[in-house]
């Protein structure tokens, strides 16, 4: 039942014919998974929160940064170094008291998406790249669940209905069938290397808003089987009509475990930019954090055994260096780290050598905030 207050609250939605108190309560009951609280996420979280959809859970393990204020509408200079999610649920909350925020501070991957998508009754991807979108399907798929996707780059957007069940013997294109993992271009880029307008993810995210508060109350009219691409400077909306396809291949459990979703453009230039990669990296994987800032430079990591080789100094420590062969490179914002990586890249082939772009107090605030604990 939805209370007086509800009522009140959703007054102009419900007078809509195709809504009605039925269609409200369908919203009031559906269960989503937003993955992504960046330029995408900020206006679908905003609008599918005060449309009233009843549980909302959120997965993002970034910290908010300046450069995400241009786009990020949800986010303000006093939560800077925070957790997305943290602030996103929040501010939700405040937008509307009567449904449930959910948060989640991780980034997604293989494990993490096979235990939590199955949950939920539509997923929404608001990620920005190929291989994050690659999992969502993969995962969505197994499980028979419909996810809304959107793209973004410079001035263009997309935007698609995936895996939608059309009847009870047929789903809609996956995203598979529509982008091959093997035709994708590898030097395809995220919005923080290629740029984009500050209005076209809140385009975007608006449409993604309303294609799912479409699915709850009239799934017929969900953007399935086709593309909308929407130029931001010309106005120009034109649909890409897809299909399903019989030779698509579709990944069990076991092979979305093993498979590598890695971003090739990211991993080719051998940086990281999330604090939960570098973690599974150092924990999971043997990899040894060298910070390359001068010895009286604060604060400290907070992970334990982290090496102090400043950049200074590096070329006259190779044959320290080269005793490891994996390597994580650290500094305060980047620069350095990426200048060693750089060096070390010209010196060892045999060596796999990352840079973490965000820099040490990035990594401190997030191992602080979700407590975790590197050893």
């Amino acid at each position: 039942m939805l209370s007086k207050d509800e009522i009140f609250r959703y007054d102009r939605q419900i007078k809509l014919s195709v809504m009605g108190i039925s269609g409200q309560l369908k919203l009031k009951h559906a269960k989503v998974l937003v993955i992504g609280a960046g330029g995408l996420g900020c206006p679908v979280l905003q609008y599918i929160a005060s449309a009233g959809i009843g549980s909302i859970t959120i997965i993002d393990g970034d910290l908010v940064s300046e450069s995400n204020l241009q786009r990020q509408i949800l986010f303000s200079n006093e939560d800077l170094g925070k957790l997305k999610v943290n602030v996103a649920a929040k501010k939700l909350l405040k937008l509307n008291p009567h449904i449930k925020i959910h948060t989640v501070p991780e980034y997604l991957n293989s494990e993490l998406a096979l235990t939590i998508i199955n949950d939920f009754d539509l997923v929404v991807d608001c990620t920005d790249n190929f291989g994050t979108r690659y999992l969502i399907n993969d995962v969505c798929t197994l499980y028979n669940k419909p996810f809304v996707s959107a793209a973004i780059h410079k001035f263009e957007g997309q935007i698609g209905v995936y895996n939608f069940q059309i009847d009870n013997m047929k789903n809609s294109a996956n995203y598979r069938d529509v982008f091959s993992e093997t035709d994708k271009n590898k030097n395809s880029v995220n919005c923080e290397e290629a740029g984009v307008l500050s209005t076209l993810p809140g385009l975007m995210g608006l449409y993604q808003a309303n294609e799912i508060i479409k699915y709850f109350i009239n799934p017929k009219t969900c953007c399935y089987n086709k593309i909308l691409f929407i130029n931001s400077l010309s106005l120009e909306h034109f649909y890409f009509t897809t299909e399903k396809k019989e030779d698509t291949k579709y990944l069990k459990k076991d092979e979305i475990l093993k498979h590598n979703y890695y971003l090739p453009c990211t991993k080719e230039r051998q940086i990281l930019t999330s604090p939960n990669e570098l973690i599974n990296m150092i924990t999971n994987n043997g990899f040894v954090l060298i910070d390359v800032r001068e010895e009286n430079e604060l604060p400290k990591t907070l992970v334990a055994n982290t090496l102090k080789i400043p950049l200074s100094i590096l070329e006259l420590q190779l044959d320290k260096i080269k005793s490891f062969d994996k390597i994580i490179f650290i500094c305060k914002s980047g620069v350095r780290s990426d200048k060693a990586l750089t060096l070390l890249k010209q010196k060892f082939t045999d060596i796999d050598i990352y840079s973490f772009k965000p820099g040490i107090e990035i990594l401190n605030n997030y191992l602080s905030q979700t407590k975790t604990q590197i050893i």
